[in-house]
């Protein structure tokens, strides 16, 4: 951003090179889920400097850093997720990662960098605090199986605050842009794992085993037709899988398979529906003969709250254009752990909102998780600038 081209205060403009460099740093040193301990000492130097006062969640990498100018006042809260991706980083420039096979390509680096230069601009101007602030750095959003915003909210992380709120970047829309709707957000998402154990046999002689590969894919295909043929068309149902894993060797019978992917729905009901056809299908392989079971590890929907959602939309109109704020977009298939500090809030107030990362000017239009991925940082600033507006409303 060479000039003010988005209309950020011009005291939030002075901060501009510093939160590129802090995106940049933080998107060189990308940890896994659970395992952010360079990535969270990063944040929590930062914090400390700015004067905030820090709980770290012993056993994990998350923590709060709380910013109190008054007691009487209310305490708003926001997110940042820090966890990466296990992927290869293909950006290939001056900042690409410097841990082989782990890459922010979510963009969480994105969400840190604003909510530390948010962080830093309110330290700096607190006169013009409404509210008091924390922030809330989470581990582990990306792997379901990891503790994260559950643990995080079990040890208090909302403990006394009325709102609490979110972004989430998105390379594929522009930067100078936001999107958001009332009611759901995110997806009812679960991270399935399936194992089929059947009988091992040699290939030459496969009636005397229970093949545990064809099995296993009966189900897979079976899941498919169930999502065509039993969900409800006006309410979206996802099933995937994204690994499978089974067999030794060619020409025996595979003894066993395990399989992993994920089911989302954008109401309970119909996620219940998956899981309750998912289970019907293991009991009939069960009765074949197979040893069949299944875990699951499940995010609630995020859901904005009305009031939530008209507090983000006001930060956003006080600088951003009209035509530049979807106030009505579709919900994400994905999910998002969010939801835990949203139903931990006193009155479930809060919400989250797309921040717009792209700029096909640039070349930059990327879906998350894509690769390589890339953010336009001229969006940090327009990230903080809402989180900001949301603190000294």
């Amino acid at each position: 951003m060479n000039k003010n081209q988005y209309n950020v205060s011009e005291k939030l403009f002075e901060l501009n090179e510093f939160s590129k460099k802090t995106r940049q740093d933080l998107h060189k040193i990308p940890e896994l889920s659970g395992q952010e301990f360079k990535t969270s000492q990063y944040c929590r130097d930062l914090m400390t400097g700015f004067g905030y006062a820090i709980k770290i969640h012993e056993g994990y990498t998350g923590f709060i850093a709380d910013l109190i100018i008054d007691p009487t006042k209310p305490l708003i809260a926001f997110r940042a997720d820090m966890d990466a991706l296990e992927m290869p980083d293909m950006t290939n420039n001056q900042h690409t990662s410097i841990h082989k096979g782990c890459a922010h390509n979510c963009g969480h680096d994105t969400h840190m960098s604003i909510a530390l230069t948010a962080a830093n601009y309110l330290s700096k101007h607190r006169d013009e605090m409404s509210a008091n602030v924390r922030f809330i750095f989470q581990m582990a959003e990306e792997d379901m199986r990891v503790p994260g915003a559950d643990k995080m909210v079990e040890q208090g992380c909302v403990e006394g605050a009325s709102e609490v709120y979110a972004l989430h970047n998105n390379g594929a829309q522009e930067t100078g842009s936001i999107s958001l709707n009332r009611g759901v957000m995110s997806s009812w998402g679960s991270a399935w794992t399936l194992d089929v154990h059947g009988i091992s046999a040699h290939g030459s002689t496969p009636q005397k085993g229970l093949d545990a590969i064809r099995e296993a894919s009966r189900i897979i295909d079976y899941m498919d037709y169930i999502v065509a043929k039993k969900t409800d068309p006006f309410s979206p149902a996802v099933f995937s899988c994204g690994m499978i894993k089974g067999g030794t060797i060619p020409n025996a019978v595979a003894d066993h398979v395990q399989a992993r992917g994920t089911i989302r729905a954008m109401d309970k009901e119909t996620d219940q529906l998956l899981k309750d056809s998912f289970q019907e299908i293991i009991a009939r392989s069960e009765s074949g003969g197979f040893k069949t079971t299944i875990v699951y590890d499940s995010y609630p929907a995020v859901e904005n709250h009305p009031q939530a959602y008209l507090h983000i939309l006001e930060a956003a109109a006080k600088f951003l254009p009209t035509e530049n704020i979807e106030s009505n977009s579709h919900p994400m298939t994905g999910s998002e752990d969010f939801s835990y500090m949203i139903n931990a809030t006193k009155a479930r107030v809060g919400a989250m909102f797309f921040l717009g990362s792209g700029n096909k000017a640039k070349g930059i239009d990327n879906y998350l998780h894509s690769n390589p991925y890339y953010i336009d940082d001229d969006c940090l600033l327009v990230g903080a600038q809402i989180f900001i507006n949301l603190a000294t409303r």
